[in-house]
């Protein structure tokens, strides 16, 4: 949501670090993961201050890639990002790890070491993952090896704009919560369910014309799904000027 040069400033920006972290990598006696891991978190978390905000961990600026930049603190998937892009562009092998309930990152390839970004690089074995992921989810969910595969960039965008959804529902921002919801039926063109949210957060915000195509958008394209009959009740609901559930 913001202007094409804030954008080309934080893409110059995180470039820039990178140039560091990449001048850094040339005078490094050793380029193992444990190595590779420390000049990151040297630059990135103990120089540049890049850490998680415990206090608003919710707060839409946390979910937003340019306020993280800005302020320094957000939530584990953007300061992942953060770690991922520098390192990257460094030549440094980073990918985000999206373990559920927490982010992480994976320094040094398919056998390198995963790291906290949001615990200011803290590292940690498979089994420290693991025990981490109980210790946030508790019984709710059983551990499974699969949790540390690297994720795919639109898993990323994804489970950001996820983040997102839910901190805009929480605010109240309805304007936030369609826009967030257009971008996700975007991602997922071919699910019933971001169809019919983009729909029904259009419904809320009174763009009736964009919540009509929608909701038959969802009839004709998944006429045998759920949402098909939600839909339906969508348009019910708009033809008669009741809200839309």
């Amino acid at each position: 949501g913001r202007p094409a040069t804030d954008r080309l400033e934080d893409e110059a920006q995180v470039t820039a670090w990178a140039a560091i972290a990449a001048r850094r990598l040339t005078v490094l006696p050793s380029r193992g993961p444990f190595a590779l891991s420390r000049l990151l978190r040297g630059l990135l978390a103990d120089e540049l201050g890049f850490k998680g905000d415990a206090e608003e961990f919710s707060s839409t600026r946390n979910c937003c890639l340019h306020q993280v930049l800005a302020r320094r603190t957000g939530m584990p998937i953007l300061l992942s990002c953060v770690w991922t892009e520098v390192g990257r562009r460094a030549g440094i092998p980073v990918d985000g790890i999206g373990m559920p309930g927490h982010f992480l990152v994976r320094v040094g390839g398919p056998a390198g070491v995963y790291v906290d970004a949001f615990a200011g690089g803290q590292e940690l074995s498979r089994e420290g993952c693991r025990a981490l992921h109980d210790r946030i989810a508790g019984t709710k969910a059983r551990w499974n090896d699969d949790y540390l595969r690297a994720s795919t960039s639109d898993q990323v965008v994804e489970r950001v704009l996820n983040n997102l959804a839910a901190t805009t529902r929480e605010e109240q921002d309805a304007a936030g919560s369609y826009r967030v919801a257009t971008f996700l039926a975007a991602l997922r063109p071919l699910s019933p369910e971001r169809t019919l949210q983009k729909a029904m957060t259009a419904a809320a915000v009174g763009v009736t014309e964009e919540a009509a195509t929608g909701f038959a958008d969802v009839i004709e394209r998944f006429p045998d799904s759920p949402e098909a009959e939600r839909a339906s009740q969508g348009l019910d609901s708009l033809a008669s000027g009741t809200t839309v559930n």
